[in-house]
């Protein structure tokens, strides 16, 4: 099994670089990312944020890096 998740490290040097987020099994909306990162999205015009992110790019976000990476059940993702 296969899921997407949603991982975070925080501008701290005591970090893991797999702080779980969110999780989904099907890759996130635009929506659902928006709402997992309290950030509000604008139907009409999008989120250029969140995009980068749903096309596998790590983005900063209020001193945090996220990203957005689908793992086989039972493993960690490679940073």
């Amino acid at each position: 099994m296969k899921i997407w998740v949603l991982l975070s490290v925080d501008n701290n040097y005591d970090q893991p670089d797999n702080n779980l987020v969110a999780w989904w099994e099907c890759k996130p909306s635009i929506l659902e990312l928006g709402n997992a990162m309290e950030i509000k999205v604008d139907f009409r015009k999008g989120n250029a944020t969140l995009g980068k992110l749903l096309k596998g790019e790590e983005i900063r976000f209020k001193e945090t890096d996220y990203r957005l990476r689908e793992i086989i059940e039972g493993k960690l993702p490679d940073r």
